[in-house]
């Protein structure tokens, strides 16, 4: 038994605690990679909660952070029946899967940010909204002027608008009998109509990478499809930037593979947690779940030895 699938996250869990851990264990091209696209990365000084939101900061440092661990553990583990990615987690996934060097990876999230920020101008925001329908949800949408981005779960979405408008649409939902409304560390209407513009400029950056087949398969966040050359899976990486992401489907496809644990690459573990609710039986966890790598290991270990 040494089934693994392996989720890297996207944005919303990344803290200051990850800016320090980078400026404390970053190799020298992970460090050098932050330096050309962070200002104020030598500067050390950990940035506040509104500015780790923006993308401009978060996207590089998540993809750099993932990186390191996954340099780190890729050797370690055991091969995983497959990779899949929350939004900005679907570049690591990819990177990691293509073989790309972490600098690469990190200058593509950067441009993967730049992008998203050039097509959107403006001030937005994402919400979770938990039980309610999926109808109830994009119809209370559609009048609030969110677009639904993310399917979670059957009573778990995610939408996107401009900041102005969410206290409004926190309220509405909440009115209709949401259990859960809350306001993700998102500053931009990721995979939503309004990044349409992204989608081609960030595919061009893509095609410029050397075409190859992948060491694992890659689940697209969109649709679930399993990828395993770079000339499908990243104009699937391109195309999510304005797509809804359906991760409930995702997750599914995962379970499918039948894996025997599933470890999540954070920031965060909101994936662990989702999974959970989807497969308590197939044990879950996050890398920031562990102090330290080798307890992290040893819990995969245990595990997959079972």
């Amino acid at each position: 038994m040494n089934r693994l699938a392996i989720l890297f996250s996207g944005q919303g869990g990344q803290a200051a605690g990850h800016w320090t851990f980078l400026h404390e264990q970053a190799d020298a091209e992970i460090a050098e990679a932050l330096v050309r696209c962070l200002p104020g990365w030598s500067a050390g000084c950990p940035p506040t909660a509104e500015q780790l939101a923006g993308n401009a900061l978060a996207q590089p440092l998540i993809v750099a952070q993932q990186m390191l661990l996954w340099s780190r553990l890729a050797g370690r583990l055991p091969k995983p029946v497959c990779l899949a990615g929350y939004s900005l987690g679907e570049l690591s996934a990819c990177a990691a899967a293509a073989g790309l060097a972490p600098a690469t990876a990190i200058a593509l999230a950067a441009e993967r940010a730049r992008l998203m920020d050039a097509a959107a101008p403006g001030d937005y925001g994402m919400i979770a909204v938990l039980g309610l329908s999926e109808s109830t949800v994009v119809e209370a949408a559609a009048i609030l002027g969110l677009e639904m981005a993310i399917r979670n779960g059957p009573a778990h979405f995610v939408l996107a608008g401009p900041l102005a408008g969410l206290p409004v649409a926190e309220a509405a939902f909440a009115a209709r009998g949401a259990s859960r409304v809350s306001r993700l560390a998102v500053r931009t209407p990721s995979h939503t109509s309004r990044l349409a513009a992204a989608t081609p400029a960030f595919a061009a950056q893509l095609a410029g990478l050397p075409a190859k087949p992948l060491s694992f398969p890659v689940l697209s966040a969109v649709d679930a499809v399993a990828h395993r050359h770079t000339d499908r899976a990243f104009p699937a990486l391109a195309r999510q930037l304005s797509s809804r992401l359906d991760w409930a489907g995702c997750l599914n496809a995962v379970r499918e593979l039948q894996p025997d644990a599933v470890l999540e690459i954070g920031p965060g573990n909101a994936l662990a947690r989702m999974w959970e609710e989807l497969d308590s039986g197939i044990p879950a966890r996050a890398s920031d779940d562990f102090r330290t790598l080798d307890g992290l290991l040893g819990w995969l270990n245990r595990v997959l030895a079972a």
